[in-house]
C-alpha cells in the first residue's frame, strides 16, 4: 500500500505534454525525496512509476495494479466521463497546433481499442466525437514586446470564451530590435504561440480553414479602442467576414504598455520586470 501510494504522489511529479521523459524525471525527484525508504522499497516505487510511461509491460503486480488504476477511465469510464476526459487532455495539450492534437488523440485512442476490445464500442464514440467536434477559436495577436501582465489578463479573459487561444507574435522584418520569443515565457508554455510576418490577414488565412478563428483585441481605454476599430475598417477592406472582439483589460493593469516598459528599461535595467508574468 506504501509503494502504490507512494507512486501516485509521485508518478505525475513532473510533467510537462512536449517533455517525452516526463516519468523518468518524476521518478527520478522520488528518488531525491525518498532517502529514509529502504532501497527495496524505493527500486520497487521507481519501478511502478516507471511502468506508467506506456503501460504495455509492468514489471510486477504492482505496476500491473498501478497501471490499471492509471487507465481506469479507458476501461471503465461512461461516455459522459470520456467526454469530460477528452476536454481535460484537449486543455492540456493547448501548446499544439489543434490538427496535430486531434491526428494524434484519434491514433491514441484507436491503440486503445486493441488493448480494451471490449470497450471498443464506447471508444470508437468518443473518437467519432473528437473527429466531428467544432472548436471555438480565437487568435490573440500583438508585438508583444515585451509581453506583459496586461497582455496576460487578457489572454486569461479570452479563455473563457473560447475552447482555445493561440496567441500570435507579429514580427516586422525591417526592424531588428531583439525580443524574448513566446515560448519564453513560463505562463505562455501551455499555450500555443506562433510568429507571423506581413499582414494578419494572411496569417489568417494560412490556418487551418475549418477553425475559422475570431481576432481578439486588448482595450486599456477609450483611446485603443478607436485605434482598434480604424485598424478593424482597414482589415475588412481586404476581407470581408473578419471577426474580431474587444476584451477590455482589469483596472489595475490598464496603465501598462509594451512601449511604456521598454521606456522604464532604457532609464534603467529591471525597472519593468515587476510588470512581467514570471
Amino acid at each position: 500500500a506504501k509503494a502504490l501510494k507512494s507512486a501516485a504522489l509521485f508518478h505525475d511529479a513532473y510533467y510537462k505534454p512536449w517533455y517525452d521523459d516526463n516519468e523518468e524525471r518524476s521518478a527520478e525527484l522520488f528518488e531525491q525525496n525518498s532517502q529514509n525508504l529502504s532501497t527495496e522499497l524505493r527500486h520497487e516505487i521507481v519501478s511502478i512509476i516507471l511502468s506508467t510511461k506506456n503501460h504495455s509491460a509492468p514489471q510486477n503486480s504492482l505496476s500491473e495494479i498501478f497501471c490499471r488504476c492509471d487507465k481506469h477511465i479507458v476501461s471503465n469510464g461512461t461516455f459522459n466521463e470520456l467526454i469530460e476526459w477528452e476536454h481535460g487532455v484537449f486543455k492540456e495539450f493547448q501548446c499544439y497546433d489543434y490538427s496535430r492534437y486531434k491526428s494524434k488523440r484519434l491514433e491514441f485512442l484507436s491503440s486503445q481499442i486493441t488493448i480494451y476490445p471490449e470497450r471498443e464500442t464506447i471508444l470508437q464514440l468518443l473518437m467519432e466525437y473528437v473527429e466531428q467536434r467544432t472548436i471555438v477559436v480565437g487568435i490573440y495577436p500583438g508585438s508583444f514586446n515585451p509581453f506583459h501582465k496586461g497582455h496576460l489578463n487578457v489572454l486569461e479573459k479570452a479563455e473563457k470564451i473560447f475552447d482555445k487561444v493561440i496567441v500570435a507574435q507579429g514580427i516586422n522584418p525591417e526592424k531588428q530590435d531583439e525580443r524574448r520569443p513566446l515560448s519564453d515565457y513560463a505562463s505562455l508554455q501551455w499555450r500555443q504561440t506562433e510568429q507571423y510576418g506581413g499582414l494578419l490577414n494572411d496569417f489568417i488565412e494560412s490556418m487551418d480553414s475549418s477553425l475559422s478563428p475570431t481576432i481578439i483585441r486588448g482595450l486599456r481605454n477609450g483611446d485603443d479602442l478607436d485605434y482598434e476599430v480604424n485598424q478593424l475598417r482597414f482589415m475588412e477592406d481586404m476581407k470581408s467576414g473578419i471577426k474580431m472582439i474587444f476584451i477590455l483589460c482589469d483596472k489595475e493593469f490598464d496603465h501598462i504598455s509594451s512601449s511604456a516598459l521598454k521606456n522604464l528599461e532604457r532609464i534603467r535595467v529591471g525597472l519593468s520586470h515587476k510588470y512581467i508574468p514570471e
